[in-house]
């Protein structure tokens, strides 16, 4: 009997959680919608942000998942991971958790409303998480959906230091931006410091997600470009559309 198809949403925010953009209602209704019309496993991925109760949203941790190493450059740092469900759904949401990158009681800018200068080595603790803990799950996903600047990096590790990863050999990944400019640049100084294997810089996180990403999706605010599909404005059609989407692109016969 074939298994469902799994599909990971990986997000820097997902509503009721964490809601800043329009990301945040997409991707809260983005996977059931997704189960509505076909046989899928989906599931998310996001930072656990210090604004989010663990009380309150019924957070708790994975102990077999927690712990696991992520490397950052010369560094290695380790994540805790939680889970909890989004309310009135059986979508699980993971939460990656670390005290130091999103321990603070913001999400992506200070009190002065001045950006994190650190956003870029957050953004590269977070995907490095996600992956890894995909990885420890054993849970090969056919369609990685990355969404927002903070998830910007997962195209491109998938490509270089995941790249003899065969749990995640046929992996495809898909993009979608939001419009925040959190001052996440990836400098020359920055890859070296974090281990990026990445040229032509110095390049946003959304430049180099959609440099690296094998589909790009916009959010309906952004509306469609050369080369760029776009959400429909039409709540109870998206998960059609997204199923038709990545059923043509994993159909797809590589060069």
């Amino acid at each position: 009997m074939a298994r469902s198809t799994r599909i990971l949403f990986v997000a820097g925010e997902v509503a009721p959680f964490t809601e800043i953009t329009e990301i945040s209602g997409l991707t809260r209704t983005l996977p059931e919608a997704l189960q509505e019309v076909g046989d899928y496993d989906a599931r998310l991925m996001m930072p656990r942000y210090g604004t989010i109760s663990e009380r309150k949203n019924n957070l708790h941790e994975v102990i077999r998942l927690s712990g696991t190493p992520v490397p950052m450059g010369d560094e290695e740092d380790e994540v805790t991971v939680k889970v909890a469900s989004i309310p009135d759904t059986r979508v699980q949401v993971y939460f990656m958790d670390h005290e130091e990158y999103f321990g603070r009681d913001a999400v992506y800018r200070n009190d002065d409303g001045d950006a994190f200068e650190d956003n870029p080595r957050r953004a590269a603790f977070f995907n490095r998480a996600v992956i890894e803990t995909v990885c420890k799950l054993r849970w090969g996903p056919e369609v990685i959906h990355a969404f927002g600047w903070i998830s910007g990096l997962v195209p491109l590790l998938l490509a270089t230091e995941f790249a003899d990863e065969e749990l995640l050999a046929d992996t495809k990944v898909v993009f979608t931006p939001d419009e925040l400019d959190e001052q996440a640049t990836v400098t020359d100084a920055v890859a070296d410091a974090l281990g990026l294997d990445v040229d032509n810089l110095p390049a946003s996180l959304t430049e180099l997600a959609t440099r690296h990403a094998d589909l790009v999706v916009n959010p309906p605010s952004m509306g469609a470009a050369d080369g760029v599909s776009v959400f429909t404005e039409e709540d109870e059609e998206r998960g059609e559309q997204l199923a038709s989407l990545y059923t043509h692109m994993l159909s797809e016969v590589p060069a």
